[in-house]
């Protein structure tokens, strides 16, 4: 499984590092249904901002320049609550995967020895991260708490999670809960990562509904 646990957390770097996006310009009040490549489906307010291709772009070089680590991918989707700083935050990214790990290989996995499972994912993450956190810390970033590890449903589909906490880009005394949600699709994985600042009933509301318009196929 270690093999595997590889190949689904590939490009930690960059989804640590997605947290420091730009913003474009509001939109009006209601809700927006998005659908992500015919995979992921979900519902954002349609008031906050969502970053168009040139941000998304330009996050993925800033990834590489603050970590040395080159990416294979641009974020499909990215938005955050408004006005700045962001409360909630969504990134949605579809990354090659190889070997193919399909729904039903983990499930398989999970079945025969979930235990096993996390071991091996919660080992590759204190490996890796290391690397992403020194990035992190450039920014004044830095982690809070020690990371769990999951397996769970969401939209549908089987998830291997990672949660931690960190410090808000925007005020070091604030804490922004992070989770990745990483739902392997065979030849490639959608990487879900939903945040929010941790003791705001608002932002905490918005995450669960977003959480709860989740649809993967």
């Amino acid at each position: 499984m270690m093999n595997k646990a590889r190949t689904i957390f590939s490009a930690l770097c960059f989804c640590l590092l997605a947290s420091v996006a730009l913003s474009v310009a509001a939109q009006s009040a209601g809700y927006t249904k998005l659908n992500v490549k015919g995979r992921v489906q979900l519902e954002i307010p349609s008031d906050w901002t969502i970053s168009d291709a040139e941000q998304r772009r330009r996050v993925k070089e800033l990834s590489e320049k603050v970590t040395g680590v080159a990416t294979e991918h641009v974020a499909s989707l990215s938005a955050q609550s408004y006005p700045a700083p962001s409360r909630v935050f969504v990134r949605v990214s579809f990354i090659p995967m190889e070997p193919p790990l399909t729904q039903a290989d983990v499930r398989q996995e999970v079945l025969a020895n979930k235990p096993q499972v996390l071991k091996d994912l919660a080992d590759v993450w204190r490996e890796e991260s290391p690397t992403m956190w020194a990035g992190m810390a450039k920014y004044g970033m830095k982690e809070v708490g020690r990371p769990s590890f999951a397996v769970e449903p969401i939209g549908g589909q089987t998830a291997l999670i990672i949660r931690y906490g960190r410090t808000s880009s925007a005020n070091s005394a604030e804490t922004m809960r992070v989770t990745q949600y990483h739902v392997p699709l065979g030849a490639e994985k959608a990487l879900i990562t939903l945040s929010y600042i941790e003791g705001d009933p608002q932002a905490i509301a918005a995450h669960n509904r977003l959480k709860s318009s989740i649809v993967i196929r």
